[in-house]
C-alpha cells in the first residue's frame, strides 16, 4: 500500500469520520429535542432525528470494527512473521539443496505479489 493512500485513511478514519459521527448526533439530538409542532411535521421531525442518530451509531461503528480488524490482523501478520522466521531458521540449518531454496524463495515472492 502506499504510504499517501495510508495516510488518507488514517485521515478519513481519525478527523474525518468522528467529525461526521459528532455532526451527525447533534443534528439527530437536535431534532428530537425540539418535536414542538403537532402532526405529520413531528413525525417527520422524529424519523429524521433518529436516522442521523443511527447514521451516527453505524459510523462509529465502522470506525470501530475497522481499528478492532486492524490490529487483528497486525496481531496475525507479526505471529507469522515469527514462524517463518523459526521455519527459515530451520532450512538454513538444515543440509538443503540451493535449488530448492531457490524455488521456495520464488514461491513466496509470487504469493506475497499477489
Amino acid at each position: 500500500m502506499p504510504a499517501t493512500y495510508r495516510r488518507r485513511h488514517a485521515r478519513f478514519y481519525r478527523v474525518v469520520l468522528p467529525i461526521f459521527v459528532a455532526v451527525n448526533l447533534s443534528l439527530g439530538v437536535l431534532l428530537l429535542a425540539s418535536l414542538q409542532v403537532g402532526g405529520w411535521l413531528r413525525w417527520m421531525s422524529l424519523g429524521s432525528g433518529v436516522l442521523c442518530c443511527v447514521i451516527a451509531g453505524w459510523l462509529s461503528g465502522v470506525a470501530w470494527s475497522r481499528s478492532y480488524w486492524c490490529s487483528a490482523m497486525e496481531r496475525q501478520v507479526a505471529r507469522w512473521h515469527r514462524v517463518l522466521d523459526a521455519v527459515f531458521g530451520w532450512i538454513e540449518e538444515a543440509p538443503v539443496p540451493v535449488d530448492a531454496l531457490r524455488a521456495l524463495e520464488r514461491s513466496l515472492d509470487e504469493t506475497l505479489v499477489r
